[in-house]
């Protein structure tokens, strides 16, 4: 029989999530303040970004980006199957207990940084072959601060931008004008999980 914790986990992907009751995940919530910029919980473009560098494979031993990670589902992902060095960043710290507590169930170890998308100059993003993101667009001032951010990651020469997204209105102004500028690539994805997740994937090859 299996045990209470045991029945209060999933797997897609390979990669292990704890549902709320879990015995870890319930501990933690009790000991860490709460979440803020909607960092509490997991979304659905995550899977979609991992379906598709499940498909589309990043280099080994790439240096990974991924901004806005949240519980950092992807960032976990490139370490453990794609050999990546993965550095995750978000504007709330109060989201890195819940990554580190996925990325040692998933035995991955993950840098974390505190840092808002403005803060982040090209020198520290040339540091990066690759940036992902999954849901960092959902208010309509996010817009301009997510295509500044792409426009100094190109010009850092970051080879590959990958974001995933259900199409939000914000987002889609930003695929708009990356496609624009940059030659972007707006793919439609859908995957399912416990649920059905659709959306797409902006893809900007820099190389």
């Amino acid at each position: 029989m299996p045990s209470a914790a045991a029945t209060h986990v999933r797997e897609y992907f390979g990669v292990r999530t704890l549902l709320a009751a879990h015995p870890d995940m319930r501990r933690l919530k009790r000991a860490t303040k709460a979440t803020h910029l909607h960092g509490n919980k997991l979304w659905g473009s995550a899977y979609l970004l991992i379906d598709y560098l499940q498909e589309n494979p990043l280099p080994a031993a790439s240096k990974v980006l991924d901004l806005g990670c949240g519980w950092g589902l992807a960032s976990i992902y490139c370490a453990k199957y794609l050999s990546a060095e993965v550095s995750s960043i978000d504007a709330d710290s109060a989201v890195f207990p819940y990554l580190s507590l996925l990325a040692e169930h998933n035995n991955v170890a993950i840098n974390t940084q505190a840092a808002r998308f403005n803060e982040l100059s090209g020198e520290e993003l040339a540091q990066y072959d690759t940036i992902i993101a999954s849901d960092i667009c959902f208010w309509d001032e996010m817009s301009e601060e997510v295509f500044d951010l792409i426009h100094r990651a190109v010009e850092a020469g970051v080879k590959k931008i990958i974001i995933a997204d259900p199409h939000r209105p914000p987002f889609l102004a930003v695929a708009e004008a990356c496609i624009d500028d940059f030659f972007a690539e707006l793919i439609p994805r859908e995957v399912t999980t416990s649920r059905h997740h659709r959306g797409s994937i902006l893809l900007i090859e820099n190389a």
